[in-house]
Parts: C-alpha cells; sequence; structure tokens
C-alpha cells in the first residue's frame, strides 16, 4: 500500500504530465516563418570561426576580391544553415535557461538537450551564399517518454523547411529531449568501429562563444560556466550540439571523395562534450548492404559513418551521412 508521501509524489507527477499533454494540444501544428538572406559575411565569419580546428584539407571557398567574404553565389557548406535565421524573441521572452520558450513544455521540464536529428539536403538546388531563403518551422509532435526508475522526457520533434527562389533546398527534423533538472553525469559508450580517418581537436570558450553569437544561441550552458556548473551540474561548458554537428559535417567534407555530394545526415547526440577537453572527430565509409548495392547501383550513393568521441573515449555524437555523386 503506497504511503502518503508515495501518494503525493504519483499525483504531482500525474499533473506535470496532464499540463504537458494540455501545452501538446495547443503546441503540435504551430508554425512560423522567418526569413533571411544567406550573408556572405555571416559565412565568412562561421568558416573563420571553425576552420582553424578543422584539417588543412578542408576546402576553401571562393573569395570576393574586394571585401574578402566568401562570394554570393557559392554553395553553402554542409549545416551551414544553422547561423541563419535568428529568432525575433527578445531577451525577456526566452526560458530562464536562455533558449526559447516557445519549443519548451511546462515546468518543471525545463532542462533541455539536442538529442538529434535529420538533415536532407536537395542536392540538385543548393543553398547558395546570397540566396533570399525562408524558413518554416513546424511543432510535428510532442512525446512523453515513461522511464523506469527515473522521471519522464518530453520529446519535441521540429521540422524545418527552408525554400530560397528557385524551391525547397534543406529540410531538417530535429529532436529536443526536456527532462527535470537533474545531474546528467556523462555515460561511456565506446565505439568498436576503427575510423578510416580521424581528427583531434580541444574546443575553447572562444570558439564556443563565437559559434553562440553566430547562430543567436543564447543557452546559458554554452557560455555562462557558473550555470553550466551551479544549475545543471555540469562540470564546465558544453559544446554545442549543432556545432558538433556541423564539425562533423565539415569533417567530412575535407574528406569527400571527388565528384560526390552530401544529400542527408541522420544523426543521434549521446552524450555531451565540454570545453577545453579534447575530442576527436572519426569517420568510417561503410560496406554496402545487398540492398544498398542493388539501391547504390541506381543513384551511385556512398555512407559514411560519422562520429564525435569525447576525452574519455566515449562516443558523444554519431550519425549517417548518405552521399551522391554531383550531378
Amino acid at each position: 500500500m503506497l504511503n502518503s508521501h508515495a501518494r503525493r509524489l504519483k499525483t504531482t507527477i500525474a499533473e506535470e504530465l496532464d499540463a504537458v499533454r494540455k501545452w501538446r494540444g495547443d503546441a503540435v501544428g504551430t508554425s512560423n516563418v522567418l526569413w533571411d538572406r544567406m550573408d556572405p559575411r555571416q559565412i565568412t565569419l562561421l568558416d573563420q570561426t571553425i576552420r582553424p580546428y578543422l584539417p588543412a584539407s578542408y576546402p576553401r571557398l571562393p573569395r570576393d576580391a574586394q571585401v574578402s567574404d566568401i562570394a554570393e553565389g557559392s554553395a553553402m557548406p554542409p549545416g551551414a544553415h544553422l547561423v541563419y535565421f535568428p529568432s525575433s524573441a527578445n531577451e525577456f521572452e526566452l526560458s530562464t535557461d536562455g533558449y526559447l520558450a516557445d519549443e519548451a513544455p511546462p515546468k518543471p521540464f525545463e532542462q533541455r538537450v539536442w538529442a538529434g536529428g535529420l538533415i536532407e539536403f536537395n542536392t540538385a538546388n543548393p543553398l547558395r551564399v546570397g540566396d533570399l531563403t525562408s524558413q518554416t518551422k513546424r511543432v510535428e509532435d510532442v512525446t512523453i517518454k515513461e522511464r523506469a526508475g527515473a522521471d519522464p522526457l518530453v520529446l519535441v520533434k521540429l521540422a524545418l523547411r527552408m525554400n530560397n527562389s528557385r524551391g525547397a533546398c534543406v529540410t531538417e527534423y530535429r529532436d529536443l529531449a526536456y527532462m527535470k533538472p537533474i545531474d546528467l553525469g556523462r555515460k561511456i559508450v565506446k565505439h568498436n568501429r576503427q575510423p578510416d580517418f580521424i581528427h583531434k581537436m580541444t574546443p575553447s570558450e572562444i570558439l564556443l562563444f563565437r559559434y553562440s553569437a553566430l547562430s543567436w544561441n543564447s543557452h546559458r550552458i554554452h557560455y555562462d560556466s557558473v550555470y553550466a556548473r551551479q544549475v545543471e551540474n555540469h562540470p564546465g561548458l558544453l559544446v554545442h550540439g549543432p556545432l558538433t554537428c556541423t564539425l562533423l559535417l565539415q569533417f567530412l567534407h575535407a574528406n569527400m571523395p571527388d565528384k560526390m555530394t552530401l544529400r542527408s545526415f541522420d544523426y543521434r547526440a549521446i552524450s555531451p562534450m565540454y570545453c577545453q577537453q579534447e575530442l576527436h572527430l572519426n569517420g568510417r565509409w561503410l560496406q554496402p548492404t545487398q540492398q544498398d548495392q542493388d539501391r547504390s547501383a541506381a543513384n551511385g550513393a556512398r555512407r559514411c559513418e560519422l562520429w564525435a568521441t569525447n576525452n574519455e573515449g566515449g562516443i558523444a555524437m554519431k550519425g549517417i551521412a548518405t552521399l551522391v555523386p554531383l550531378a
């Protein structure tokens, strides 16, 4: 028989989940549209921010001879769209952690992590520097994940569809996980595969600050070390999920086979990485299955497994990139 404390706890959890379900009814299906020009200076600043951390083989984009920015008309590097389309929310419209409130469920599910996603690139219509582009963001789904011996998670799935004057160019499905404030810790999941190519780097406070500024990301865990340590119980500043995703994609770009281009990247975040701790970027070409061989025979596709490991050798993020021949 449940004691009074256990009954109160069960009632509280039920009330919290009822509030989430009500919010879900209001949130799912809502959307907004942002417009942005793929400004040459913005992509140039992103290049200046991440290039020092990438292999020497990372390709250089053509520059405008007069102002030295990356030239208009150049194809945008994969993942670069993540530093465009800044939110119009002012400071007092944000959540207490500094992130967007319109994507967050009601309290007490306040602690947020970027859980992964899928990015699809229209290889027939790549996003180009200078393009005037719309982004339609829609809340696709909200689900409650019950966990044995732990509080539930609230999973929010967003769909972001980008269109330039020529039509659809990038589609992104983004997964966010919200939970009650806890000590996340870090689970160490080792990879038993050997990479075909690898690169070491150590993210700095300046790298995290610059990426936060470029992506208009005011989530405090990336720049406010007191908040990260004392409120969310991390040992230091966290490396952004989208930054890790971007670094993996640029790492692939530096090792891209001739006459191939990226069609999609399906990835998951596994555990956090922290500032001033060495991390490894890894890539491995996958051997095609028979089904893949049949499919690849028609379109020439190849798949590459990408993963980032933290200073303890645990997987922080992993995903599968699909490449196709250039048209």
